[in-house]
């Protein structure tokens, strides 16, 4: 089922249309279920699933039809643990991740009256790419030949990504009537895509970052994230915000995120603008504006240097 199949159909379950205005939906297959949701465009959504079970159970995922082809970044927490299985064997761990595709089934396995969350990033074929283009460095060793994901790709969550979800729990629950929720969204769905990809890389090209490291980089993300719509501050203040020399910022930033801190804040910049301009939400100027340029022309070149087009084209 595609994602939005599925949100109507628990907005038509009578159970989510009782008088009382609730902030969530709720999914009858479960005991238990408090669903948050967003839709970044038509080819992205990102979901938040608290589930509680009276017995203890297992949720098997099967290849849905669609009309497009779907692939999802999945993160699973717990307070106890979470089964999965790998190789026949089932494994258990408080927090995993899974990277599945349209052909792709896994199970997970729940202890009864335990608390699951699960953080749900869903993409288009489409979107998946162009995320691809601004995220990773080189296209996923599970996507290189023909984008088709058999077995799902299971591993335990890092701990920058546990910071990443956590955050994106926030803003879903919390945060969605604020002006500037979409963008808040948009961004740290787009800073948990990088994180996963990475952390997926295989094992000998993954280095060991320090926890303080990934938490430092974690604060100067949220930092960026929070002025999205000003300009950049330059590394020198936002290197003298955290209390660190400029250097140790750009050299701690780039061996975890593989760029600059200028270079990353445009480029959720121009994540947030693609999608805006897709739905025609805003005028060129307008955006330009918004996301503190003072000429739409500046703002073009960027656009132009990430996306491949001038916003006009859009």
């Amino acid at each position: 089922m595609e994602p939005l199949q599925y949100i109507k159909c628990l907005q038509n379950d009578p159970v989510n249309n009782n008088s009382a205005r609730k902030l969530y939906l709720s999914d009858t297959r479960y005991g238990q279920s408090e669903i948050y949701f967003e839709q970044i465009n038509s080819g992205f959504w990102v979901l938040s699933l608290k589930t509680e079970e009276k017995i203890d159970s297992s949720y098997v995922y099967q290849p849905k039809t669609a009309k497009s082809s779907y692939y999802s970044i999945n993160y699973y927490e717990t307070r106890s643990s979470i089964g999965y299985q790998i190789n026949h064997e089932i494994k258990w761990a408080k927090n995993i991740a899974v990277f599945s595709g349209p052909s792709t089934t896994y199970q997970i396995y729940v202890r009864k009256k335990v608390p699951v969350v699960c953080y749900r990033l869903v993409f288009s074929i489409t979107y998946l790419n162009r995320l691809l283009n601004f995220a990773a460095d080189n296209t996923p060793f599970f996507l290189i030949e023909d984008g088709n994901v058999n077995d799902p790709i299971i591993r335990i969550t890092s701990e920058s990504e546990t910071m990443a979800i956590q955050k994106l729990h926030y803003l879903l629950k919390y945060a969605r009537e604020d002006f500037n929720s979409l963008l808040s969204i948009t961004a740290s769905a787009f800073e948990i895509t990088n994180l996963f990809f990475k952390a997926s890389a295989p094992v000998s090209a993954v280095l060991k970052i320090p926890k303080a490291d990934e938490e430092l980089v974690a604060r100067v993300i949220h930092e960026l994230e929070a002025h999205l719509q000003e300009k950049f501050p330059g590394i020198n203040a936002l290197a003298a915000t955290f209390y660190i020399s400029p250097s140790k910022l750009k050299n701690t930033f780039k061996t975890i995120y593989h760029t600059t801190p200028l270079v990353y804040f445009r480029k959720l910049q121009m994540i947030y603008a693609y999608d805006v301009l897709n739905r025609k939400e805003m005028t060129i100027k307008e955006l330009a504006i918004v996301l503190g340029f003072k000429k739409s022309s500046t703002f073009s070149i960027w656009f132009k240097r990430y996306t491949g087009k001038l916003p006009n084209e859009i």
